[in-house]
């Protein structure tokens, strides 16, 4: 009897029931569903998906060739696939995952695990964003601590486009020694010259069988990850095609728009032409018109005093130039360039 219980506890273990089947989803750095200044909020984005599983000779498709739409679902707090996906339960088996954000028409051309090709004019609104690629990944994990709770393939985006604002204002409305004599400043128009809108991003990533996360990296010894079309710098930026009049207060002459990462040159220039009226209690006393003004952007400096001669990918450029009605020069306020800023309640650290 003794031997029949022993056998019977034995069976009775074996046949334990199966861990149950997890769905694939997404735990996203949270700037990219609450964050509506710096970047355009977005509830979904796209996915490839690589298995590698026993008995499978190479690579296959996990979400199918065309790769997956991951979109947020509030009511469970979670970025998921169009049906659902479960990890594989074999001991060697995992996937990699290639996730990126894309405005409409931006498409790329090849997509695997270790390249990352885009060819593209850029326009004003684009964005582009491209994650660090999870390797290796067996379940949802909670990496970012999104809510403490939700969990997923860690996905963590970044922008490979610069962004650009131009503002402009006047240094005083009022002559500070006598009150009784007021400007006027109007600029005529302000365009920027020589930049490049076109070029191919050609990212690649490191060998498939490291794990955890990575992030892509541009051809050897190029910081703006783009290769430029060098014919593709014949069209002017126009900022100001009409009068606008100026004071004190800023006016963006420029709204923060994507631009495509590349070295300023010499030849890349911001042109204005504008316009000096003063008056003596409410009479004008003289009147300039057409008035010039060149400036090489490499030339302009930061708050460190160092000339910004590049824009480079996920980072923002805030120039501030002022017309002084006096002495009619544009004074250069210092170039603020910073990382992308997301929004105050983030939680985790983002790049």
């Amino acid at each position: 009897m003794l031997i029949t219980l022993v056998a019977f506890a034995g069976c009775a273990k074996m046949e334990s029931a199966p861990a149950p089947e997890q769905a694939v989803s997404f735990e996203v750095a949270r700037y990219a569903r609450t964050k509506a200044v710096a970047i355009t909020e977005f509830t979904s984005f796209s996915s490839k998906a690589f298995l590698y599983a026993e008995g499978v000779d190479g690579v296959q498709m996990f979400f199918g060739n065309n790769g997956e739409t991951i979109t947020w679902r509030p009511a469970t707090s979670e970025w998921t696939p169009s049906h659902p996906y479960y990890w594989p339960k074999g001991e060697e088996s995992y996937i990699n995952f290639v996730s990126w954000r894309a405005s409409e028409g931006i498409v790329p051309t090849t997509v695997t695990e270790t390249s990352f090709v885009v060819t593209r004019t850029v326009e004003a609104d684009d964005q582009l964003l491209i994650a660090d690629e999870a390797w290796r990944c067996t379940s949802n994990l909670t990496t970012y601590r999104f809510n403490g709770v939700v969990s997923g393939v860690p996905t963590l985006f970044h922008h490979v486009l610069a962004k650009v604002q131009v503002n402009m204002k006047m240094t005083t409305e009022t002559d500070p020694d006598d009150a009784l004599v007021t400007y006027e400043v109007v600029l005529q128009n302000a365009r920027i010259e020589g930049l490049y809108d076109t070029g191919t991003l050609s990212l690649t990533n490191s060998d498939p069988s490291a794990s955890e996360t990575r992030a892509w990296a541009g051809p050897a010894s190029n910081a703006y990850l783009w290769t430029l079309d060098q014919n593709s710098n014949g069209n002017d930026v126009v900022m100001v095609s009409s009068s606008t009049s100026l004071s004190e207060t800023p006016t963006a002459i420029l709204p923060e728009r994507s631009f495509i990462p590349q070295a300023l040159g010499n030849g890349i220039v911001l042109h204005l032409t504008y316009t000096v009226t003063t008056k003596s209690n409410g009479v004008v006393t003289s009147s300039e018109t057409d008035i010039p003004a060149e400036i090489k952007l490499n030339t302009i400096k930061n708050l460190s005093n160092v000339a910004i001669t590049d824009w480079l990918p996920n980072t923002i450029y805030n120039y501030n130039l002022i017309i002084n009605p006096i002495s009619k020069q544009i004074l250069l306020e210092p170039l603020v360039e910073s990382e992308w800023d997301f929004a105050d309640d983030i939680n985790v650290t983002v790049e």
